[in-house]
Formats: C-alpha cells, sequence, structure tokens
C-alpha cells in the first residue's frame, strides 16, 4: 500500500472542485483521486483539519471512510504516511513541516508559500540539511503546459522581465496575526516564476510601501527584472512580460501574447514591438493537467530538494518578518 495523509481539508486541499470554472482536478485531492483510479495500491490513511467536520467532508470527497480522522497532525505522522500532503493555513507551515521532517517522512507536498517568515525558511533550511524527506513545493504554473513550453523557448540569457500583480487584499505583508499577506499569498507565483525561467537569484532589492511593492532582481545568468504588486486597483490580475532579443511576451491566466521585433513604422533605421497575438490557453488532456503531473512526481518520480530550497530563498525575498 501506498498511504496518503493530508493536512489541511479546505480550499486547495478539496473544495475548489466545486469552482465550474476552473479546470479539473484543480486540488490535492482531486489529483490524488485520479491516480487512485488507476493505482489501487494507493490508500488514503488520515485526514486532519482544526475543524473535525471539514476533515470528514475530505474524507467523504475522497471516499475513504476508513481514513483516520483528527485535529491533532501529531496523529497523522504517528502513522508514518507514504506521501504527506499539507494545505493548511500559511501560518501553520513552517511548524507542521518542521515536525514532518524530523519524522522522517520521505514524501512532503507542501501548499505555497513554504514558510511564513524569513526566519522561519532559514529554520527548514536548516532542518532539511540534515533530513532526508523531499519537499514538493505546490507552485503549480511550473506543471502547466504553457509555462513549461516557454521555459524551453527561452535562450537568450540576456532577457529581462516584469511582473505584475494586482490584487484586493487588506495588507502586502505578513503580520504576527496571522495574515500572510499578498506578497506570500500571490506575488510569490511570480517570483517562482522568475526561478523558474531565470535560475539563482544573485542580488535582489525592494522599494516596500503601504500600497505598492517592487521588487528589482537580477539572476547568475545575465537576467534581470521588476516584479511590482499593487493594492487597491479594482482587478485581481497576474501577468510576467519577458523581453527577449527577438519579441516581447506577456503570461498570464489563461492567455500570452507575443509581439515580434521589426522595423518600426514611425522610425527610420530604428526597430520595434508589432502588433501583439493573443493566444488563448489550449485545452489539455487531464493526464497533462497541472495537478496530476506534479503528483505523478510525487507518486512515482525522483525528485529532490531543488525547488524546495528556491522556495525558501522566495519567503526570505518576500518576508518582513
Amino acid at each position: 500500500m501506498f498511504n496518503v495523509a493530508v493536512i489541511g481539508c479546505g480550499r486547495i486541499a478539496w473544495l475548489l472542485e466545486n469552482d465550474p470554472l476552473r479546470y479539473k482536478p484543480c486540488t490535492h485531492l482531486g489529483a490524488l483521486k485520479y491516480w487512485r483510479q488507476r493505482d489501487k495500491r494507493i490508500r488514503f490513511s488520515a485526514f486532519c483539519d482544526a475543524d473535525v467536520l471539514r476533515a470528514e467532508a475530505a474524507a467523504t470527497f475522497a471516499r475513504s471512510p476508513d481514513a483516520l480522522i483528527t485535529t491533532d497532525y501529531r496523529q497523522v505522522f504517528a502513522a508514518k504516511p507514504d506521501l504527506l500532503v499539507i494545505a493548511s493555513s500559511t501560518n501553520t507551515h513552517g511548524a507542521m513541516l518542521s515536525a514532518a521532517l524530523r519524522s522522517s517522512i520521505r514524501r512532503i507536498v507542501l501548499e505555497k508559500p513554504v514558510a511564513f517568515s524569513a526566519a522561519e525558511a532559514q529554520k527548514l533550511r536548516r532542518l532539511i540539511a540534515k533530513s532526508r524527506s523531499v519537499v514538493l513545493p505546490n507552485y503549480e504554473r511550473r506543471y502547466h503546459l504553457k509555462y513549461q513550453k516557454l521555459k524551453s523557448q527561452i535562450t537568450d540569457v540576456s532577457a529581462s522581465y516584469r511582473g505584475f500583480f494586482a490584487a484586493g487584499g487588506s495588507s502586502l505583508y505578513a503580520n504576527k496575526n496571522g495574515d500572510e499577506g499578498v506578497l506570500l499569498h500571490d506575488t510569490t507565483h511570480l517570483l517562482d516564476l522568475a526561478q523558474f525561467y531565470f535560475g539563482k537569484i544573485k542580488k535582489h532589492q525592494a522599494i516596500c510601501g503601504r500600497r505598492k511593492h517592487v521588487l528589482y532582481l537580477e539572476h547568475a545568468g545575465g537576467a534581470s527584472g521588476v516584479i511590482e504588486t499593487s493594492l487597491g486597483v479594482g482587478a485581481f490580475h497576474l501577468e510576467l512580460e519577458i523581453h527577449t532579443n527577438k519579441e516581447r511576451l506577456v503570461l498570464g491566466n489563461g492567455f500570452i501574447t507575443r509581439a515580434k521585433i521589426s522595423e518600426s513604422p514611425h522610425y527610420r533605421n530604428l526597430r520595434s514591438y508589432a502588433e501583439p497575438v493573443w493566444h488563448a490557453d489550449s485545452k489539455f488532456a487531464v493526464s497533462k493537467n497541472p495537478f496530476v503531473q506534479l503528483y505523478e512526481k510525487a507518486l512515482y518520480g525522483k525528485p529532490n530538494n531543488a525547488h524546495f530550497m528556491e522556495s525558501l530563498e522566495n519567503v526570505e525575498i518576500l518576508s518582513l518578518l
């Protein structure tokens, strides 16, 4: 048997499967159910949540009436699952992951952000260095066909980029009351994409305001970029604009635009961006679904902690705590 335990039984664990606008599966349990239909060795052994009714509801969704239902995550660790999913609130990630590493749970899928503060990230960095566990952060765009294909096409090491996130929320920054803030909740995706496309960050500098945050980044490979986050603009929007020596690309949820560099129609002997061409995301088979791909790697692959280490740096860069 391959025992899977889940801590945190709310929105990203399974409730988003009820959203008619999302591709399916779009949650941890949705993807795990997909794999269980194909591999009878997979068994849900435990569901843990601070609200026992939510844990029970998750077990019902997973059709696992015999699973342990608990509000105490230490009971989950005592059962020694083969794969642990941590999908609880961000301010609990550090303590739960620390306990999981000390319990020598071999494979862990962890919701982003992987920690709540820079200090917590540094503690986890020390723990993982002594552990045999492998932690897979859930940044689903790394498993999305559109983002993967583009990665293979970006060969210009001097490329520059500009990320922008417009969001609601009451604060940009995490605070001691448990609010993770927009940076750790949303901007973290843009920073992860910058790490995914352009590699190791060698320099970063931030301008921190109350409603706007601007982050400048330089990468060891030569790329550089800016990520801007704004509160209160009346929209929820994420996009990453990449400038290569051939074109400008803009990626966002559901689309990509490409504007080739060509002779300028306005200035002699100068080149400019042509009219952008809009491409909607293509439909993909369920087997290529980002969550399904994540769990194929978690269940059957040979992952390492490289992405987890980048995710710790992600928190260190975005956190003011």
